[in-house]
């Protein structure tokens, strides 16, 4: 019998580690098409940087909402709910041009959108398979198999850009989402069959007021973002947006905080562990996808603008931009064992330093491959540190009753700032531009900017690091110790 649990376990862990590999895949499968993609809509190409942010801005408002939808109704059927809805979406963004031109008699990129937004429910399978894991595992298992599963993240990253790059020169950008529904379709189906209800169902209600605001208040600010960059800072086009914004996340404070059950619980801020973990994972979605929003343009763009190499080649943007998921890969797995034996924290804050230094010799060696490789492996090394390391910040500093909640809030504001970063990066970048025939191209200034942003926001991360570390931490090990001493067992 206790063969048949520990059997059962394993698949459990295979099938929900794939799961999250194949999640990050996905969203990282286009950044190194993203500067072709601008082919098929040269008439709307400042939305470009929504293909990456819409998907984040969608999966910051639901995924609190769809990890309470497990509570109520079961963690497995929710999950496998989101999953058909992921897989509808993706056969969608393969199908957008073809749908734009059958709807609308051309092509429209707010079509992929949509299912880019619709893609962004998906988001919400992170904190399912996290409460699953909780939920199925004992608990000298699950810090474990929540470092698993975090690790596949740095996994499907890492395959994701040389893949991706793979994929979509052989083919187009949405050849890549016919490719990967099936995989997804197979996993789908591993789900429903693997994974046991062991949950009960629980009463509740969901904060749809509050992810309303808070999904309009971050969409306006990044629209706003883009109508300066088109209209003019000082243009009302940017004003008042940016305005309506702080009025509506200034109206989600002071409702989270009369709400029954808030998306973000405020009570949850006076532990400084969290407190502190929330305000890090927001710098870090930043600073992550304003690397990946710009270092594919770099490499695309002609030496004469002040580009790298002027790649025509999705392929070899991935294989370029390699030194990053190399890093990424090895460094999580040194952070997953690092966190266990001295703290999350400790990690956190190495991993926010070294994503400084990364930006730094962004900053200072961009001008060959061996240069821009070193760059980009330091960033790698320090984004990974920072992912691993940020979930097991929470483990440590919250009480097994309130890990749900403050896990699927640290899930929030990552998520927030990677839709922030790419809509940003690309604000940046468009106020420093050259004409080149019937194209418009950024310049090495443009980048350089960007990258100096990127380092301010790295800075500001790793401050917060230190100064809200708790002034007491102990090792998620300890934590497992300490939890089956109260229940009376041995590891």
């Amino acid at each position: 019998m206790a063969v048949e649990q520990k059997s059962r376990e394993s698949i459990i862990l295979l099938v929900l580690a794939s799961l999250a590999l194949m999640t990050m895949f996905i969203e990282i499968m286009l950044v190194p098409a993203l500067p072709a993609m601008i082919q098929d809509f040269p008439q709307q190409a400042n939305w470009i940087p929504w293909v990456l942010s819409i998907y984040m801005l969608v999966g910051a408002v639901v995924t609190p909402l769809v990890g309470k939808l497990g509570d109520m109704h079961g963690k497995k059927r929710v999950l496998i709910a989101v999953m058909i809805v992921y897989l509808i979406a993706l056969l969608g963004g393969g199908f957008s041009i073809t749908i734009s031109n059958a709807l609308f008699g051309t092509t429209s990129i707010f079509v992929l959108l949509f299912f880019r937004a619709l893609q962004g429910i998906g988001m919400g399978m992170f904190t399912l398979a996290f409460g699953i894991v909780r939920d199925t595992f004992p608990p000298k298992k699950v810090p474990m198999a929540i470092g698993i599963i975090s690790s596949m993240f740095a996994v499907g990253v890492s395959i994701g850009l040389i893949g991706g790059g793979w994929i979509t020169s052989v083919g187009k950008w949405n050849d890549a989402f016919y490719v990967v529904s099936v995989p997804f379709f197979i996993l789908t189906v591993a789900s429903a069959y693997v994974i046991r209800e062991t949950s009960v169902p629980q009463r509740g209600s969901l904060d749809v007021p509050g992810a309303f605001l808070l999904g309009a208040g971050i969409f306006l600010f990044l629209f706003s973002l883009v109508q300066g960059e088109e209209a003019g800072w000082s243009s009302a086009s940017f004003i008042a947006p940016i305005v309506l914004s702080l009025v509506l996340l200034v109206s989600f404070v002071l409702v989270e905080r009369r709400a029954r059950e808030p998306i973000v619980r405020p009570s949850l801020f006076k532990n400084r562990g969290i407190f502190g973990a929330n305000v890090v994972a927001l710098f870090v979605g930043i600073t992550m996808f304003m690397v990946f929003q710009t270092l594919p343009f770099f490499l695309m763009t002609p030496t004469f603008a002040g580009g790298l190499f002027g790649l025509e080649d999705t392929l070899e943007v991935g294989i370029y931009m390699l030194p990053n998921a190399i890093a990424t890969l090895i460094f999580s797995g040194i952070g997953g064992m690092q966190a266990r034996r001295t703290g999350a924290f400790k990690v956190l804050i190495t991993g926010m330093a070294i994503l400084s230094a990364g930006f730094v010799s962004l900053l200072v060696f961009h001008s060959t491959f061996l240069e821009l490789a070193l760059s980009q492996a330091i960033l790698g090394a320090g984004i990974a540190l920072c992912m691993v390391s940020l979930i097991n910040v929470v483990v440590e500093s919250c009480p097994k009753s309130e890990f749900g909640v403050a896990s699927g809030m640290n899930t929030l504001f990552r998520i927030v700032g990677g839709s922030i970063g790419p809509v940003l990066a690309t604000a940046i970048l468009a106020t420093n531009t050259i004409a080149f025939g019937s194209m418009v191209l950024y310049t090495e200034e443009g980048y350089v900017q960007a990258w100096a942003v990127g380092l301010a926001f790295a800075l500001i991360g790793l401050a917060a690091s230190i100064f809200l570390r708790p002034r007491e931490v102990c090792s998620v090990d300890d934590l497992v110790s300490a939890d089956q001493d109260a229940d009376g067992t041995k590891l």
